[in-house]
């Protein structure tokens, strides 16, 4: 019995939750965000202290926020889920994430994560951080805001990504 469990189990968490037609039937709400996310960081960092070639100055702009490109890689099952972004100047990655749903709104991916620092520009120290993404599955797309704490970094902004892979 423990054997059969455990199967039936590591089969649902691994693969049978991705099944299109369990979504469509209403049998599992999570949506599958495994994948390459590719856009743009709005951040609140003053334009002065980034490098102009990391600066996006082309299509939307948000007023008082510096644009620039980024992705995250996101590597999920049912019952887990790690985010790793590739900032431009570091990485972060997820020290804990979940994935909200309620009826009649989008699905939120909200984690906090862990960001190294640059070894190239002294400003960017250690520090820990939230995001919460919203999913637009119409759009394949995510978005939402962002901040760190403020004893370590206090900057914020927002993320816009969409599904590449």
């Amino acid at each position: 019995m423990g054997v059969v469990s455990s199967a039936l189990y590591f089969g649902f968490t691994r693969y049978l939750w991705k099944w299109e037609w369990l979504h469509d039937k209403g049998l599992v709400a999570v949506p599958n965000l495994n994948g390459t996310w590719e856009g743009h960081l709005y951040t609140s960092v003053d334009a002065d202290l980034i490098p102009d070639e990391q600066i996006v100055d082309k299509g939307r702009q948000i007023e008082g926020l510096t644009k620039q490109e980024t992705s995250i890689e996101i590597k999920q099952t049912w019952d887990k889920i790690r985010v790793s972004l590739d900032g431009p100047e570091s990485p972060s990655h997820s020290r804990a994430a979940t994935i909200l749903v309620k009826e009649k709104a989008w699905p939120t991916l909200s984690y906090n994560y862990w960001n190294d620092g640059s070894t190239t520009n002294e400003e960017l120290d250690p520090h820990y951080g939230t995001a919460i993404l919203e999913y637009d599955e119409h759009e394949d797309k995510l978005e939402g805001k962002y901040y760190n704490r403020p004893d370590q970094r206090g900057t914020h902004g927002i993320l816009e990504l969409y599904r590449v892979n």
